[in-house]
């Protein structure tokens, strides 16, 4: 289960950042300050923390049961090996291919659809594995949030 890391208005500073950063690069005189400054990292890891806090919200919650209600239907009914096929190898290729492209720095459109979903998929990879995908991101999300939050001034 996906839980609440961030509050819902720390999450939309995040998105706003996030989005300030993107049309920040496209701008001639600053595309030289925001390569040096990771810029392209940041915003995957802001849409990330901003998709994680959404849980904060109505809509995020609905979501979340959705899903979990889905994971737990693919275990049940096809069986645990195969509930781990559906749902868990493809959440840690999500991660895995999320992890890389901030490492290699070759981030890119894919990389922010990845972090906006990888809260999510997160919550579906069963098992130890699972717990420690999601103890990282919870504390990644925890840490951005409170930056953020600290930054707008928001409590």
């Amino acid at each position: 289960m996906i839980e609440t890391a961030v509050t819902a208005a720390a999450g939309g500073a995040c998105a706003g950042s996030a989005a300030l950063l993107y049309y920040a690069e496209k701008l001639p005189g600053l595309a030289k300050v925001t390569n040096k400054l990771h810029t392209d990292r940041a915003q995957a890891l802001l849409l990330a923390t901003a998709s994680a806090a959404m849980v904060a919200t109505p809509a995020g919650a609905w979501w979340n049961e959705n899903v979990n209600a889905l994971n737990d239907w693919a275990t049940s009914s096809v069986g645990e090996w195969t509930g781990l096929i559906i749902t868990g190898f493809p959440a840690l290729f999500v991660t895995f291919m999320f992890a890389n492209d901030l490492v290699t720095r070759r981030v890119e459109h894919r990389t922010l659809a990845l972090g906006a979903v990888l809260p999510v998929l997160a919550s579906t990879i069963p098992g130890p594995v699972g717990e420690g995908v999601q103890g990282v991101l919870a504390w990644v999300i925890t840490k951005i949030g409170t930056l953020v939050a600290g930054a707008f001034g928001i409590a």
